[in-house]
């Protein structure tokens, strides 16, 4: 790394306030090292033993004097890895960073032979700050395909929630259909997102809510620690139409007051109390 990089890179960890990046030592170590700070950050961010979070924040420093370069090599090392875990792992890393500049790779890895690679793509796609269109559009397009794996499709309908993209609407009413419940679960929590969009008309959310209704006697529950789906999407029309306020607000004071609750009920009231 070129010598004013590394001097960028030595006032950057220098300046930053204590917990900021968990990488301050850094500086300590390449001096008694002789080892330049760029490679130490570089080895932290491609470490798959660091944790997600302590590699992006090694990353983040690092995309501070070379972006291009911190995101080309932790996509080399997503198309390199096959364990689920480690993808896993590097997707979070890559989605923390934060960078468009990965969304083109990651819309490859959608249709990698490798499930979990697609997996792990699908769910860096939808935690990219302002992927737009760019992520929504292929997620989509991966939502509706049922000869993807259900992972990858349920992953996808949970990423679509946070892209603000309203066109996704009919495709995940689509899906509300299907037997997988986790699709269901995650479609309805997207629906009711997209329904809280600023680009929201009212037309769409008059379409949404519509969809929300229907769901509500869906009494299934998706592993995990969840709640059924009529649940969920009670609590998306809650928020999306002052109808449903009260009736959301009544049983959620209900189960509360209830010892005798499900576990599901009293994590779903608790969580939107």
């Amino acid at each position: 790394m070129r010598r004013r990089h590394e001097r960028r890179l030595a006032k950057r960890i220098r300046c930053s306030k204590p917990g900021i990046w968990s990488v301050p030592h850094l500086l300590r170590k390449a001096t008694h090292n002789s080892e330049g700070i760029g490679l130490l950050l570089r080895s932290i961010a491609l470490d798959g033993s660091a944790g997600w979070y302590t590699r992006a924040q090694a990353a983040r420093v690092l995309a501070t004097v070379d972006a291009n370069g911190v995101v080309r090599d932790l996509l080399r090392l997503f198309f390199t890895q096959t364990e689920k875990d480690e993808l896993w792992e590097t997707a979070l890393t890559l989605e923390s960073l934060g960078s468009r500049l990965a969304i083109p790779s990651l819309v490859k890895a959608l249709y990698d032979n490798n499930p979990h690679r697609r997996h792990a793509a699908a769910r860096a796609l939808g935690w990219i700050p302002h992927a737009g269109r760019a992520a929504a559009i292929p997620l989509v397009k991966v939502l509706v395909d049922r000869s993807q794996p259900q992972p990858v499709r349920e992953e996808a309908a949970e990423s679509l929630a946070y892209l603000g993209y309203t066109r996704a609407a009919p495709a995940l009413i689509s899906v509300l259909d299907e037997p997988d419940v986790p699709i269901r679960f995650w479609a309805v929590f997207a629906l009711g997102s997209l329904g809280r969009s600023i680009g929201a008309s009212e037309h769409h959310k008059q379409v949404v809510v519509q969809a929300l209704e229907r769901m509500i006697e869906d009494a299934e529950v998706p592993p995990g620690n969840w709640w059924s789906v009529g649940r969920e999407a009670l609590a998306m029309l809650g928020a999306l139409t002052p109808q449903y306020r009260p009736i959301l607000e009544t049983e959620i004071a209900a189960i509360l007051k209830n010892p005798d609750a499900p576990p599901e009920s009293r994590r779903w009231a608790e969580s939107y109390s």
